[in-house]
């Protein structure tokens, strides 16, 4: 079992000062017990060592980081516009996890674009961001697109303006992927949690229910 955490759009200090408080806690109590095994950080972090430094010392492995539109003169300039993961599970198959900022997607967020940039990188699933919009959609082609939206709850043109992120569950043994997505209720300083379900099989993705 492998977990991930997704996680992206930070925006700091230009859109928002910090990082709250209260997602740092969150984060490290789900990586408690154990670190994450990879993060996905979907760009726009723009200028925050402090937190990108904080996301390496709650993960296992690598924490992987694609360049935003917004990134460009700031600290993650050099990272690249796609990143890949291949995910071995038992019996000689494997999953790809691609990530992506998604600005080269217009208009921002289209489920057909990200599904035909998927399908010819060979991603099984497609973490991407830009929109600020947080979402788990699964295409008919059986492709798994994930967004965590803005972690500060950064604005953009159709942002929920709630801050979020993702974590993955992998099974290697069942080849059962699980995701939780966060929602941080600034007012209440409370989290809510989505779950949704999946499984992998003949190089596709499943909804459990």
């Amino acid at each position: 079992m492998s977990h991930f955490l997704l996680i992206g759009d930070a925006h700091i200090p230009r859109r928002a000062r910090q990082v709250s408080p209260h997602i740092i806690e969150k984060i490290t109590q789900l990586s408690s017990k154990e670190l994450f095994e990879y993060t996905f950080f979907t760009g726009d972090l723009v200028k925050a060592p402090d937190f990108l430094q904080f996301l390496n010392l709650r993960t296992k492995n690598d924490v992987f980081t694609v360049i935003g539109n917004m990134d460009y003169y700031e600290g993650n300039k050099d990272s690249p516009i796609y990143q890949k993961l291949k995910y071995p599970f038992n019996n000689d198959i494997s999953l790809t996890l691609g990530l992506t900022h998604g600005h080269q997607i217009s208009p921002r967020g289209d489920h057909s674009q990200l599904e035909q940039i998927a399908i010819e990188r060979e991603f099984n699933i497609l973490i991407s961001g830009h929109t600020h919009k947080e979402e788990i959609f699964l295409t008919n082609t059986g492709i798994l697109l994930l967004n965590p939206g803005s972690v500060t709850g950064a604005w953009s043109f159709v942002a929920s303006g709630i801050p979020s992120f993702i974590t993955l569950v992998m099974e290697r043994e069942n080849q059962m992927i699980e995701s939780t997505l966060y929602h941080y209720d600034i007012s209440s300083e409370k989290f809510d949690e989505s779950k949704s379900f999946f499984y992998y099989e003949n190089k596709r993705i499943y909804s459990r229910f």
